[in-house]
């Protein structure tokens, strides 16, 4: 047995509207070829994302308030990170579009790379690297 590669990565929305326009407008994100699926009481949005992988929005009929978890806790899940081949624009988009940045743009010696973190609508964090 072995892992064969990353499926997906899902975000349960509070607004899927935001959401999308945040997916689409901040990281230029395209919806893949079956991009929304009615399963009763929820419904999924796919993203594409690179080497098959896809962004799951899930939106519930009932869903839970969230409950903010400050980025020191252990055991749990932090953020996810993407990789681009032009961080500017990243970072021009986040300005334009005013979304919450919780580390500026800056140049990371130890990993080689420039990153920036982020706040999606949701309230997850998202890391964009460009070595």
């Amino acid at each position: 047995m072995k892992i064969t590669g990353l499926n997906h990565i899902t975000i349960n929305v509070t607004d899927l509207e935001a959401s999308k326009a945040f997916y689409e407008q901040v990281l230029g994100l395209v919806p893949t070829d079956k991009p929304f699926i009615d399963m009763g009481d929820h419904r999924l949005t796919y993203y594409q994302l690179p080497q098959g992988v896809r962004l799951e929005l899930i939106e519930y009929d009932d869903p839970d308030q969230p409950t903010p978890v400050p980025v020191t806790h252990t055991g749990m899940y932090r953020h996810f990170c993407l990789e681009t081949d032009d961080l500017e624009t990243i970072v021009e988009n986040c300005r334009k579009f005013g979304v919450t940045v919780t580390a500026e743009p800056s140049y990371i010696e130890k990993l080689g790379c420039r990153n920036i973190l982020f706040i999606d609508p949701n309230g997850v964090e998202v890391e964009v690297v460009q070595y």
